[in-house]
């Protein structure tokens, strides 16, 4: 458990290395990069390209493993689970980053930078993440209040 604990934490602090350098983490950045009918700021380009160039040469690698290295097993979300749920909140989150310049991992990381509209951010993140819990435990009957499945219970 402590092997699994370190590793995400050194994932996750890879990964906000990685929004900091980029840009990802100025939500002036990355506006400029929304605003294609506007002053259009290219630059991100290179991120996105850097990250599918990576995805493609790992993924032939890891998709040859039987397991993953810190996992018991890998997981993968059915493509009938695409559903207009996914789509809706796929289309918040999307207008929510084009409003605001942040989403939850650069506004994390911008807490590093103490920008008051961080902290703005993700105070309001968080409220709104637990009134969506609270809202969708209110919805449910008490049988159903289980880990949808294929969620992990312990994912944690």
């Amino acid at each position: 458990m402590m092997r699994l604990s370190f590793t995400a934490l050194g994932c996750g602090a890879l990964f906000g290395l990685g929004l900091a350098i980029s840009g990802m983490a100025i939500p002036s950045k990355v506006l400029g990069f929304l605003d294609v009918a506007g002053n259009w700021d290219p630059s991100l380009l290179f991120v996105l390209g850097g990250a599918v160039a990576v995805t493609v040469v790992a993924f032939r690698f890891v998709l040859r493993l039987k397991k993953p290295r810190f996992d018991t097993s890998f997981e993968r979300a059915p493509l009938e689970r695409i559903d207009v749920r996914i789509l809706g909140g796929a289309a918040i989150f999307g207008i929510g980053w084009g409003l605001a310049g942040y989403c939850p991992g650069p506004g994390i990381v911008s807490l590093a930078r103490f920008a008051p509209d961080a902290y703005v951010f993700v105070a309001a993140f968080l409220v709104g993440s637990f009134a969506y819990r609270m809202a969708l435990r209110a919805g449910r009957s008490p049988e159903s209040r289980a880990p949808r499945e294929g969620i992990r219970a312990n994912a944690s």
